[in-house]
């Protein structure tokens, strides 16, 4: 079981229990698992309620087998120095260390 996304929900007044966030059942199926996107599709009635089926490789476009899905990500000094992904992290450290020096200096002020 996994619980769903999505907004919480606030307690009620005169002590009455939230029903909190809904539970969702985990896909054991191992035929559906290997051939359909489970979890993708929320409806459950109408015309749209029917399966997404996984695909063959030949119907996704080549940019999406390239992508850089490795986890966790190098960290700083791991990463060569002359690539532009490089430069992207120093920007964001930089940023969040200046956000980070704002606050405090707010709150000494």
């Amino acid at each position: 079981q996994v619980p769903a996304r999505g907004a919480k929900v606030k307690a009620g007044k005169g002590g009455k229990k939230s029903a909190g966030k809904p539970v969702l059942e985990v896909e054991q199926d191992a035929k559906k698992l290997v051939s359909q996107v489970c979890g993708l599709n929320y409806m459950t009635e109408g015309p749209l309620s029917e399966p997404v089926m996984i695909k063959p490789d030949s119907e996704y476009p080549d940019w999406l087998f390239k992508m850089d899905i490795k986890r966790p990500r190098p960290s700083l000094h791991e990463m060569d120095p002359s690539t532009k992904e490089y430069w992207e992290k120093v920007q964001r450290f930089t940023n969040a260390k200046r956000i980070r020096l704002s606050k405090t200096k707010r709150k000494a002020g």
